[in-house]
């Protein structure tokens, strides 16, 4: 039985899917790769034009949990293809699962967007990067950058978040949207890690100014080419 397997998906992006793959496999980690929605399924073009890009992203995430829960592994790390991932994460990644168990969680963010630091020093007081700090986040912490699931959640997950779930969302202003930052990041017991083990590249493809600022904006406050490959 494994412990865990990773799981992403690149569209139609060959630069993006080779870094990517570079980057786990520096770590000796092996990624798996799922087929990309396109607005052409059924479950996607079925709701109105714009909602089929985030919902075909959704359908991704979703698409990854299920070839997850086709395996015996005990959890899935589920990331995008646009990361920089933690130098040494292979050897992190024990501890984290470790305390993921420990501690109860249903959903551990790895990697999410945020445009400071969680933890300020002095030079009196320099920070230790090792251990990993747990905390809990609210509504307000965005990105599905990578987390990690066990096979209860992410059961329970495709259970809840179906095509009629979405389409219901259409209708009814008390579900949250179809989206991987509004569920499957926020519905459980939930925590992020610091230091993140996986930081966003920070370039958007998106025309949206404020959008492009604020993924840099995050990239900016993290990066150190000592901590992320």
């Amino acid at each position: 039985m494994d412990t865990v397997r990773f799981y992403t998906f690149s569209y139609k992006n060959p630069e993006r899917k080779k870094r990517i793959e570079d980057r786990f496999g520096a770590e000796g980690i092996a990624v798996q790769f799922v087929d990309c929605v396109e607005t052409t399924d059924p479950r996607v073009s079925c709701g109105p034009p714009d909602a089929q890009r985030p919902w075909a992203i959704m359908w991704n995430h979703l698409d990854m949990l299920k070839q997850f829960l086709e395996t015996d592994a005990l959890y899935g790390i589920f990331c995008e293809d646009d990361i920089k991932l933690r130098i040494g994460f292979s050897k992190i990644l024990p501890e984290v699962l470790l305390a993921y168990k420990r501690m109860g969680f249903d959903i551990l963010l790895l990697g999410y967007l945020i445009q400071y630091k969680l933890v300020t020093t002095t030079t009196d007081y320099p920070m230790i990067e090792e251990p990993i700090a747990y905390l809990r986040y609210w509504n307000d912490m965005w990105g599905s950058q990578m987390y990690l699931l066990n096979r209860a959640t992410a059961q329970r997950f495709l259970e809840k978040y179906t095509v009629e779930y979405a389409m219901s969302t259409l209708s009814d202003p008390s579900l949250e949207h179809f989206s991987p930052d509004w569920t499957l990041t926020k519905d459980g017991d939930r925590a992020l890690v610091y230091p993140m083990l996986a930081l966003e590249e920070g370039v958007v493809n998106t025309d949206d100014y404020g959008q492009q600022e604020f993924h840099k904006n995050c990239h900016d406050a993290h990066a150190n080419d000592a901590m992320y490959r």
